[in-house]
C-alpha cells in the first residue's frame, strides 16, 4: 500500500503524479481506465503546450501518457487576434464523456493574473486524443476586472438530465450557466453571456479567491456542493465548500452565510504538517527535509462508478524549505504533486481523508464506536489539527486528547496509509460543533 505519489523525486516518469497541477479526473467506460487532465506546467520536465494527460487503473498508480490538444487545436487556442502575443500556455482543463464523445473544457488567458481570458471546449472520440476545438463557451477579453474570468471549468448534472458550466475567479466570483447535453456548447450561444453568480469574496477578505470552482449532487444528501479555494497559489491555498438544493444556489456554509459575498465557505483542507519520522521521499534536491505540505487546491470532486465511493483530487506542494522562492512578492513552494483522497459525507457535509489515497477499501466507523472498540480512552495518542477559518497558515499537529468541541458520533475513524511514516494506520476527520474541521492520526504508542 501507497499513494501514487513520492516526495523529491523530480522525474515524470518514475513519479508520474509530479507537476500535475490543478488536476481533473474521470473514469473512462470504454478502456475501464481513469484519466486525469491538467494545466501545461513543468518543473524540471521539457515544457510542452498541449493538455498534460495521465492514467492509472486504480486512482493509485499513474502513468503519464503525453499530450490531449491535436495541433490545429493549440494554433487556434493560442491565437489571440492581431497586436496581443500567443497565449503560451493552457490552463485547468476539466474532461467527461458525454453523448458519445469526450469533451475538454480548457482555459486560454493572456497572462497569468489576466482576465482577458477564453474557454475552449475541445472534443475527441479517445480519451488521449487529439482534441479538436468545437467552440469557445466563455470569453471574458476586453472586459473589466469587476467582471467574470473565463478560467476554471467545471460541469455538473443535475437529476433530470441538466448540464451547468461552472467557471470563474476571483476577479468577478464563480458563475454558472446551462449547457446543451447534446452539444456541451452552452445554451445561450453568446460567448459573452455570463450566466448566474453563485459565489464571490467577502466584502475586506484579507484571503484571496475564490477560483477552481466545483460543483457535485450526492443523490442521498439531496444536496448540490460547491467545492472552491482561497488563498495564494504558491502558499497558503485551500479548499472550502458550500451547499445548496438547487444548483443554481444559494450556496451556504455551515455557518448559514451566503457564499455570494457573505462567507469563504467551510475548510476542507489548507496548509499542513503532521509529524514525520519515514516520509515517502526520494533524494533527488540535498538537503531536502519533510516540513509538511503548502497549499491543497483547485480540485474536483469525483465519484468512482465502479466502486460507487467518492473521491477529491487536487494539487498541493512540497512544503521543504529548500523549495521556497519569493514570488509575486509572497513566500511561494515549487514542486507540485497531484494527491487523491477519500472524501466522506457527515451530517450532510464532505471531509476528506487527512492522508492521500493508497488504494484503502472500507468504510469509516464513528469515532464513538471507534473507542469503543478499541477501549482507547479520550487521552490516547491522537495527534490532531484544526483546519481555522479565518487562518491560512500552515498548521501543525499537536498530540493529546482530541479537542473538546468534537463530538464523538461527528468524527469518522479509518484505515489509511500513513504518509509521513510510510506505514498503515489509523486517522480521523471531523466537524466541530462550530463547523471546522479536525484531521487526525492515531499513534499507537507514547510519546
Amino acid at each position: 500500500m501507497e499513494p501514487g505519489f513520492c516526495l523529491n523525486l523530480h522525474n515524470r516518469g518514475e513519479n508520474p503524479c509530479f507537476e500535475s497541477h490543478d488536476p481533473s479526473m474521470m473514469y473512462d467506460p470504454v478502456s475501464g481506465m481513469y484519466y486525469s487532465y491538467s494545466t501545461d506546467a513543468a518543473l524540471v520536465s521539457p515544457y510542452r503546450q498541449g493538455i498534460p494527460v495521465r492514467r492509472s487503473r486504480d486512482l493509485v498508480h499513474f502513468e503519464f501518457v503525453g499530450y490531449a490538444l491535436s495541433e490545429q487545436a493549440i494554433l487556434q487556442g493560442r491565437d489571440n487576434g492581431p497586436g496581443y502575443k500567443p497565449t503560451g500556455g493552457f490552463w485547468a482543463p476539466y474532461v467527461e464523456r458525454a453523448g458519445g464523445e469526450y469533451r475538454m473544457y480548457y482555459s486560454a488567458t493572456r497572462a497569468f493574473g489576466s482576465s482577458e481570458s477564453r474557454i475552449w471546449l475541445a472534443v475527441a472520440d479517445r480519451p488521449e486524443g487529439p482534441f479538436e476545438n468545437r467552440g469557445v463557451v466563455m470569453d471574458t477579453w476586453h472586459t473589466p476586472d469587476t467582471e467574470p474570468n473565463a478560467i476554471d471549468a467545471h460541469v455538473a448534472d443535475t437529476p433530470d438530465g441538466r448540464k451547468y458550466f461552472i467557471y470563474g475567479s476571483f476577479f468577478g466570483g464563480i458563475f454558472l450557466k446551462e449547457l446543451d447535453p447534446a452539444t456541451g456548447m452552452p445554451v445561450n450561444p453568446d460567448p459573452r453571456y455570463q450566466g448566474k453568480r453563485i459565489a464571490k469574496k467577502p466584502e475586506n477578505s484579507y484571503i484571496d479567491g475564490p477560483e477552481g470552482a466545483a460543483v457535485l449532487f450526492h443523490p442521498r444528501e439531496r444536496y448540490y456542493y460547491l467545492f472552491l479555494s482561497y488563498g495564494w497559489l504558491g502558499d497558503d491555498y485551500d479548499v472550502r465548500v458550500g451547499r445548496s438544493r438547487e444548483i443554481t444556489g444559494p450556496y451556504l456554509d455551515y455557518r448559514g452565510r451566503s457564499l455570494d459575498g457573505g462567507g469563504w465557505g467551510m475548510k476542507l483542507a489548507g496548509s499542513y504538517r503532521f509529524r514525520s519520522e519515514n516520509p515517502r521521499a526520494a533524494e533527488d534536491e540535498p538537503g531536502w527535509q519533510f516540513a509538511g505540505f503548502r497549499g491543497p487546491g483547485h480540485g474536483v470532486p469525483f465519484r468512482d462508478p465502479m466502486s460507487g465511493e467518492y473521491f477529491f483530487v487536487h494539487h498541493m506542494r512540497d512544503g521543504a524549505q529548500v523549495f521556497r522562492k519569493s514570488e509575486w512578492g509572497r513566500d511561494s513552494y515549487r514542486m507540485h504533486y497531484m494527491a487523491v483522497r477519500r472524501m466522506f459525507f457527515l451530517e450532510g457535509w464532505p471531509v476528506f481523508s487527512p492522508q492521500p489515497y493508497a488504494g484503502e477499501e472500507g468504510e469509516p466507523c464513528s469515532l464513538a464506536m471507534y473507542l469503543d472498540r478499541e477501549e482507547q480512552g479520550t487521552a490516547a495518542a491522537w495527534e490532531w489539527l484544526r483546519l481555522n477559518h479565518e487562518d491560512n497558515r500552515q498548521v501543525q499537529g499537536e498530540f493529546g486528547p482530541l479537542p473538546e468541541d468534537l463530538p464523538r458520533d461527528r468524527a469518522l475513524v479509518f484505515h489509511s496509509y500513513d504518509f509521513e511514516n510510510s506505514r498503515e494506520g489509523v486517522c480521523l476527520a471531523g466537524i466541530t460543533t462550530e463547523g471546522e474541521v479536525i484531521w487526525g492520526k492515531y499513534w499507537a504508542k507514547e510519546f
